[in-house]
């Protein structure tokens, strides 16, 4: 028969072997979790695509934007974004179209610990077209235009992009745009809203 002694030295090496074998399940469910986690695909994307639509000064707006990821959090975001308002000019409304591709570097400022909220700043350079009473410079009650009714604008622009995460591949997008054209007939200054979605490629 085994003594006392050997017995409880059996049980507590029982013990501890049945204490590593919990320690080490626990260890690998953990990692497994956190390896298919939302809070961490999320953030591990490098292509993402989005949509939105929003208001400027005096009309409204769209936009649509690819971001490329250079590390885990900040990025270079490429869009193209188009612009429908009105100028009024002798109380007469006068539509303004503008089309124009952006482009710049945004980089992470704020973001919870659990990851599903994020928040960047960003500024970049922007070109375009700028289209003026559909290129008619006659307008109501015999008037004609004294300004360029299209021209190519350029400028620069800075922008806050925040991002709600749905799922590790759907977020919320919350576009705050000013772009400045610096030759732009309707003003230098264009504001832009947008609320849309943005789609995690790969």
């Amino acid at each position: 028969m085994l003594s006392k002694t050997l017995k409880n030295k059996i049980s507590r090496m029982n013990n501890k072997r049945r204490i590593k074998k919990q320690f080490l399940y626990t260890l690998l469910t953990s990692l497994m979790f956190w390896s298919y986690s939302p809070s961490l695909s999320a953030q591990s994307h490098k292509v993402a695509f989005s949509i939105n639509g929003g208001i400027v000064q005096n009309g409204f707006g769209g936009m649509i934007t690819g971001d490329y990821k250079v590390n885990d959090f900040d990025y270079l975001q490429f869009n193209l974004q188009g612009s429908f308002a009105t100028l009024e000019q002798n109380n007469i409304d006068i539509p303004v179209n503008t089309y124009s591709f952006n482009t710049g570097f945004f980089f992470d400022i704020l973001r919870n610990n659990s990851r599903t909220f994020a928040l960047s700043l960003g500024a970049g350079g922007t070109v375009g077209y700028e289209i003026i009473n559909e290129d008619d410079s006659s307008i109501e009650n015999n008037q004609i235009l004294t300004i360029e009714t299209k021209n190519i604008v350029y400028g620069a622009y800075a922008g806050i992009d925040a991002d709600i995460f749905l799922s590790p591949v759907i977020t919320l997008n919350i576009k705050l745009n000013e772009i400045y054209h610096i030759n732009s007939e309707i003003g230098e200054f264009t504001p832009y809203a947008g609320l849309g979605v943005k789609l995690i490629l790969k």
